[in-house]
C-alpha cells in the first residue's frame, strides 16, 4: 500500500486528513474553526467509513465502535492534543476518559524475531463482551504513545486561519495539515491579495 492512498482515501471520502497518529486521526474530525463546529462523524454511516479508513491500524477483528462512545472519546481526545498544543493543562476529565478507555482492553506484549533482529507485538484482549471497544483503546494507545514520546513536540495545528486540522510535524518547516488544501488555499489567497488589493 503506498503512503498516500489513505489520504487519498479520506479526502475522497470527505476527511481531509488522514495518516497521522490514529489519535490525531480521531481529533481531526471535526473542524472547530467553523460555527457551528463541522462534525465529519455526524451519523452512523460516516462513523463507520472513517473506522473503515483505520482497518489496518486497529486489532484484527475489532468491529467499527458506534457513533456515541466514538464521539465521547473524540471530545477527549480532541481537548486534550488541543491543550497541549495550546500550552494549558487538560481537563482532568478528558483524561480520565481516555485512561478509562485504555483500560477497558487488556493487552499482551510478546518477543517476535523478524529477519532484522527483534520486535514487539501487542495483543489486544476485550475484557467485556463489547469488541469495539479494541478499536476505541487502539485510539487511546495512539494518544498515551504521541504524549510520550518525542513526537509530541512536533503535533502543530495548521497555519490555514480558516483550519482546525491538527498533525505530527515529521519536517520542521511543515506548516499546514495538507500540501493539495490548506498549503494550496493560503498560497492561493495570499497571490489574490498581492495582486487585488485595493
Amino acid at each position: 500500500m503506498v503512503a498516500s492512498s489513505r489520504l487519498d482515501r479520506a479526502q475522497a471520502l470527505g476527511f481531509p486528513l488522514a495518516d497521522e497518529p490514529l489519535a490525531v486521526d480521531l481529533a481531526d474530525t471535526i473542524i472547530t474553526t467553523t460555527s457551528p463546529h463541522t462534525d465529519l462523524l455526524s451519523d452512523e454511516t460516516r462513523c463507520r467509513l472513517w473506522w473503515d479508513l483505520q482497518r489496518d491500524r486497529v486489532p484484527d477483528g475489532a468491529p467499527a465502535p458506534p457513533l456515541a462512545p466514538t464521539v465521547q472519546l473524540r471530545r477527549a481526545v480532541r481537548e486534550i492534543l488541543d491543550g497541549h498544543v495550546a500550552g494549558i493543562s487538560p481537563n482532568r476529565a478528558a483524561v480520565n476518559r481516555v485512561n478509562e478507555i485504555a483500560a477497558s482492553v487488556t493487552t499482551t506484549r510478546q518477543l517476535v524475531h523478524i529477519e532484522t533482529g527483534w520486535a514487539t507485538t501487542m495483543t489486544y484482549h476485550p475484557v467485556s463482551d463489547q469488541q469495539h471497544q479494541l478499536a476505541l483503546a487502539a485510539v487511546a494507545d495512539s494518544l498515551i504513545d504521541l504524549l510520550v514520546s518525542p513526537s509530541q513536540t512536533r503535533l502543530r495545528r495548521c497555519q490555514n486561519p480558516t483550519c482546525s486540522m491538527l498533525f505530527v510535524a515529521t519536517d520542521a518547516r511543515r506548516k499546514f495539515c495538507t500540501q493539495n488544501i490548506c498549503a494550496n488555499r493560503t498560497r492561493a489567497a495570499r497571490h489574490y491579495r498581492r495582486h487585488h488589493h485595493s
